[in-house]
């Protein structure tokens, strides 16, 4: 055996490896994760109230669409000053967001066009689709899905 093997077989730490490196890396490992779980609880605010059992999370989608295109209806719809007729779209999905702290539902209808939309000022860029976010049966926000050609 070389002079330098010897001194790698009978170093101090090559003899720790096999029995307390382990153990020494895995307790750093769990460290560092508490820590990070400590930092998580700590970060996160704790609402105002508590979920109500008696509140609806989730509305019927099909009356949710019926109050969207009765707002439609009502010419609440409107993309860079142009008002969105019935006829216009294809209502295609509904998102629910539940938001944490204020304990209130956000309601999203997306809607495909019929036939795409010219963006003013751009030759290149067509509207597809838009959503509106509803709230009390009233179109409150409006987005235009705009793709490049």
């Amino acid at each position: 055996m070389s002079t330098r093997a010897a001194r790698i077989e009978n170093h101090p730490l090559r003899s720790l490896s096999g029995g307390l490196m382990k153990p020494v890396f895995a307790v750093l490992l769990l460290c560092a994760a508490a820590q990070d779980a400590v930092l998580a609880s700590v970060s996160v605010p704790v609402p105002k109230h508590l979920i109500s059992p008696d509140t609806p999370r989730i509305e019927d989608p099909d009356s949710l669409v019926h109050r969207y295109l009765e707002a439609v209806d009502r010419g609440e719809l409107k993309i860079f000053g142009q008002t969105l007729a019935r006829s216009m779209i294809v209502p295609a999905r509904i998102e629910y967001v539940y938001d944490l702290f204020s304990r209130t539902t956000r309601i999203k209808v997306h809607s495909n066009l019929k036939a795409p939309l010219a963006v003013p000022g751009q030759s290149n860029c067509r509207i597809l689709g838009i959503s509106a976010v509803m709230e009390d049966g009233i179109i409150t926000e409006i987005e235009s899905h705009v793709w490049v050609k």
